[in-house]
């Protein structure tokens, strides 16, 4: 983070928390009006793809709950079960 925005942010986070509401939707509005975090057209299709998958059947949904205790157990052994 630059020198500036680190001074924007310390300068928002002593507002009161209606004012940080503010500054928060003005500058994710912003944002929604850029093309900033747009997907490619691969991406696009992607997801559409992904999307007919799950609506069509062809894809295993999981719990997050069940990924969630894989990747903790998975990781509990990587530490040597600590």
């Amino acid at each position: 983070m630059s020198s500036a925005a680190k001074e924007i942010v310390e300068a928002a986070l002593k507002l009161d928390p209606q004012g940080r509401a503010e500054v928060a939707e003005e500058i994710l509005q912003s944002l929604a009006d850029s093309n900033y975090g747009e997907l490619s057209p691969a991406w696009e299709q992607e997801l559409e793809r992904r999307a007919r998958d799950i609506e069509e059947g062809r894809a295993e949904l999981v719990p997050a709950e069940q990924v969630f205790a894989e990747i903790e157990g998975s990781l509990r052994t990587q530490r040597g079960g600590k």
